[in-house]
Parts: C-alpha cells; sequence; structure tokens
C-alpha cells in the first residue's frame, strides 16, 4: 500500500487551541469571586460540622458535664376585666388564650404565649413555653387571676446540645 500523507486542517493548529483556551477562561473578576465565596462557604460548613461534632460529644459524655440551671419565678395579679373574661370562657384542649391576656402577661411578666395552645381547666390556663436550652410555662388561677411566670435556663450547652438535637427549635 502506499504512504499515508497526514494533512492537517487549520483550526487544528496551535493557534486554534489558545484561541479555545481564551473562550473558556473566567475573567479574573469572577475567578476572584468565585475564589472567595469558595473559602467563605467552607469556612461556615466547617464552623457548622465542628460545633455538631462536639455537641454530639456533649451528648454522648452528658453525666461528665455539670449543670446548674437558673430558674427564674415572676407572679402579678390579673386585673378584674381580664379575670372575668377567662373565668366567662370554656376553651377546648389547644385553644389559645385570649388577645387581652396575651398583651396582658406580655407586659407584665415578659412572657409571649401569643400563638402558643394552652390547656384550659375548671381552675387554670396553663400555656407551656419549651425552647432550646431552657423551659418556661404560665399559669393563670381563673378564678383569684393570680398569674405566675417560671422560666429555667439550662445554659449554652444545653442550648447547642438541642439544637443539635432539633428539640424545641421550631420548623427550621
Amino acid at each position: 500500500m502506499g504512504d499515508r500523507v497526514l494533512v492537517r486542517r487549520p483550526a487544528d493548529g496551535p493557534v486554534a487551541a489558545s484561541a479555545a483556551r481564551r473562550k473558556r477562561r473566567v475573567s479574573p473578576f469572577w475567578a476572584k469571586q468565585l475564589h472567595l465565596w469558595h473559602w467563605m462557604s467552607s469556612a461556615l460548613c466547617l464552623v457548622g460540622m465542628l460545633l455538631f461534632a462536639i455537641t454530639g460529644i456533649t451528648l454522648n459524655h452528658a453525666s461528665a458535664i455539670s449543670a446548674s440551671p437558673v430558674t427564674t419565678t415572676q407572679e402579678a395579679q390579673l386585673p378584674a376585666s381580664l379575670i372575668r373574661t377567662i373565668a366567662a370562657q370554656s376553651h377546648g384542649e389547644g385553644a389559645g388564650a385570649p388577645n387581652g391576656v396575651v398583651e396582658w402577661v406580655r407586659r407584665q411578666l415578659g412572657a409571649d404565649i401569643g400563638d402558643r395552645p394552652a390547656e384550659w381547666s375548671a381552675d387554670e390556663l396553663y400555656v407551656a413555653l419549651p425552647q432550646p436550652g431552657g423551659d418556661g410555662w404560665v399559669s393563670i388561677d381563673r378564678q383569684s387571676g393570680l398569674a405566675t411566670y417560671e422560666h429555667t435556663d439550662r445554659g449554652w450547652i444545653s442550648w447547642l446540645n438541642d439544637l443539635h438535637k432539633g428539640r424545641d427549635t421550631g420548623s427550621a
């Protein structure tokens, strides 16, 4: 057979390859932005991973970590008009407190019971206030109007542990 001659097309030459590389190259501005976003997102992921790992260790060794929860209790007297409002109402399980009572509790006791379901009984109105790293509740005597608010703070390690487990953290 005869000798074959290899013929190159002009597009296969070194000039064409250089032009193709130039077309694929990212502009210096976007390259810097990409680099910045990459290391910042990596740093955030690293912090999140370390917090998750540390709280995993604290959860597995909870007996070795001493805790000193702080409990505060406040009491206040409900005004007569609001006592009549809650004494007259007969709500079922899960119905919230009346708006006037919600505002009064927020102003007087510093507790937000607005969107929380309340437990109504013949004697009291009770609202549980669970949260990460703590607990709380508001109880209002339906006859006398004595309102009691108790809040327990278990510390930042408990707060991180509750976030790790997703306990009382809401939908987020």
